[in-house]
């Protein structure tokens, strides 16, 4: 069970994460919150897909052109995964509207946005990760831990959509 404190804790730790977040005590910036949480997560994704098109620009001017579909492939689920964030569903939206806010659910939703931004850095670090390869490794590359943090992070999005649905 979540106590004040704990939903207060959490609150707070999405304020640094996410700057411009209003007060979590005004009800009525509830669902403005959430778009901003959302929108800045999908913006974070964006970023490695710019950093994804720059790796694939830079292996096209030099001719390496064996991993320009499976980066193409990733960068336009990245893309999908990002309008998912950023469009997401309000099907929970009552619960920002004018019934009573489920504390908890609420606290639970903050609380998995968080460990998505988490999940949104690993893919970060792995976008990095290939941008440290030379030219002459690209045609032993595996981009397998690439695409498993790509699948991670779909598999949570997936997951976030049960908060709201269980009781």
């Amino acid at each position: 069970m979540l106590t004040k404190e704990k939903v207060a804790a959490i609150f707070k730790s999405v304020v640094r994460i996410f700057p411009g977040m209003p007060s979590y005590q005004e009800r009525e910036g509830l669902r403005t919150q959430d778009k901003i949480i959302r929108e800045q997560l999908a913006a974070r994704i964006i970023e490695q897909v710019n950093r994804i098109q720059e790796i694939q620009s830079e292996l096209t001017n030099k001719a390496i052109l064996q991993p320009l579909s499976h980066l193409d492939r990733h960068a336009r689920k990245m893309m999908r995964l990002a309008d998912t964030i950023r469009f997401a569903s309000y099907g929970y939206a009552g619960l920002f509207a004018e019934v009573k806010v489920d504390e908890q659910k609420l606290a639970q939703l903050y609380d998995y946005d968080l460990s998505l931004h988490q999940e949104i850095e690993e893919l970060a670090v792995a976008v990095g990760n290939l941008k440290q390869y030379q030219d002459d490794e690209w045609k032993t590359v595996s981009l397998d831990d690439f695409q498993q943090a790509i699948n991670r992070l779909e598999e949570r999005l997936q997951k976030r959509k049960l908060i709201f649905t269980q009781n």
